[in-house]
């Protein structure tokens, strides 16, 4: 992962500080915390160096202007905003206005720092909770995040392959890797279920956001749940129990509550 510098804009001081120390014991341990992009340092990077802001939101005011100044700043940022998951209309706007990712503010800590880590590997995700939500489809609990990776292989029954040939521009590769893509699977991990090289993994991926019309990994999930409908769920022992994303159980502590705890030692 290259040299990381995070910045955290959210206009509470209290939760700019909780976050703080949230990531503090991590990669991503604030370079700057600010109540605005006014008050961020275009000079805060050296050369060579990668930009990740975490934007906390509220609504949606206010959210395009800071948008724009990190992007004005600095244009090779990457930008994660971090808000509540059930206001659809602000994790639309987010994503519509060039947000990297969005992450729900009660989302688990650990799932938090995993999320940002593969967002500065160049891999971003969105949970697949926020995209059911998206398209309407939401029936799951609160609780549960990122889904872990399914047997990418598996190939589906005749019907629905028949029907996905005709109405998919897709390869069945390339229906495989998009398959690990909703899931929120990281290239090496797709790479290895399908026991081909990460470069190829890369190469298809490209293929398939040509193909498909849209310009990053989350359209591209969205795209397929809009066509293909949401993907089987697994469990680290097959019970069916939701999984954090790298198959982490979703009962550890929230993003929101640990956020809580830290600003309550200030």
């Amino acid at each position: 992962m290259p040299s990381i510098v995070c910045i955290v804009v959210h206009p509470s001081r209290i939760v700019r500080e909780g976050l703080k120390r949230i990531l503090a014991e991590s990669p991503f341990e604030p370079a700057c915390t600010a109540s605005g992009m006014a008050d961020v340092p275009t000079t805060i990077a050296a050369a060579g160096e990668q930009v990740l802001a975490l934007i906390g939101v509220r609504k949606e005011s206010g959210l395009a202007e800071d948008l724009s100044a990190v992007k004005a700043s600095f244009p090779d940022a990457n930008v994660v905003v971090v808000g509540d998951a059930n206001q659809l209309d602000l994790v639309t706007v987010a994503l519509g206005l060039g947000a990297t990712s969005f992450v729900d503010e009660n989302v688990a800590t650990s799932c938090l720092i995993k999320e940002l880590e593969l967002v500065g590997q160049g891999e971003p995700v969105i949970s697949v909770l926020i995209m059911k939500r998206l398209l309407g489809n939401f029936s799951s609990p609160p609780s549960e995040a990122v889904v872990a990776i399914r047997a990418l292989d598996e190939k589906p029954p005749p019907e629905t392959q028949g029907q996905a040939e005709q109405k998919s521009p897709l390869s069945g590769r390339e229906a495989a890797i998009l398959s690990g893509l909703v899931q929120g699977a990281s290239n090496k991990m797709i790479a290895c279920q399908l026991k081909i090289t990460e470069a190829t993994v890369k190469v298809h991926v490209k293929a398939i956001l040509r193909k498909i019309r849209v310009r990053n990994r989350t359209q591209a999930a969205i795209w397929a749940l809009k066509c293909q409908g949401s993907p089987k769920r697994l469990s680290a022992e097959g019970n069916g129990s939701p999984l954090g994303l790298g198959g982490e159980r979703s009962d550890t502590p929230m993003f929101g509550q640990g956020l809580r705890e830290a600003s309550a030692h200030l």
